[in-house]
């Protein structure tokens, strides 16, 4: 038995293919058998006014792409370009850490990629605490 298994949360909402669903009242796992299935739970979704640094650009690019809002074929190179922007910054730290995302996303495995951001978020927000972004005059933190 192969594929993406879901553990879904009774009530938990998550798209699948661009479709909305639910869960009932009672936990839930979901086997996903086809590779090219798209699913997003919306727990891990991110709202757009909290993309306000580079890797939350990307992760936020990509949840687009699995909920059918972003086309693949214009969407996929600019994330790699903003992915090898990243590469600067990251590959001191992991030399893996950016060249494995871009892999994901040569393959489409865009569940995967948003997985794997996870970690590239916690690593860049404590190099923000270390580094603060500059500010704009509106409050808003400056992100390339």
């Amino acid at each position: 038995m192969s594929g993406l298994v879901l553990k879904i949360a009774p009530g938990e909402r998550f798209i699948v293919n661009g479709a909305l669903l639910e869960n009932g009242d009672k936990p839930a796992r979901i086997r996903v058998a086809e590779g090219d299935a798209r699913v997003l739970r919306l727990r891990d979704a991110l709202h757009p006014d909290d993309v306000n640094t580079p890797v939350k650009r990307v992760y936020y690019a990509i949840q687009l792409l699995i909920t059918g809002d972003l086309d693949e074929v214009e969407g996929v190179p600019s994330i790699d370009a903003q992915c090898r922007q990243l590469l600067e910054v990251f590959s001191p730290i992991n030399p893996d850490l950016i060249p494995t995302l871009r892999a994901m996303l040569a393959r489409g495995n865009y569940y995967s990629a948003l997985c794997h951001l996870r970690q590239v978020l916690t690593i860049e927000s404590e190099l923000i605490k270390r580094y603060p972004l500059p500010r704009h005059r509106d409050g808003e933190a400056k992100v390339a």
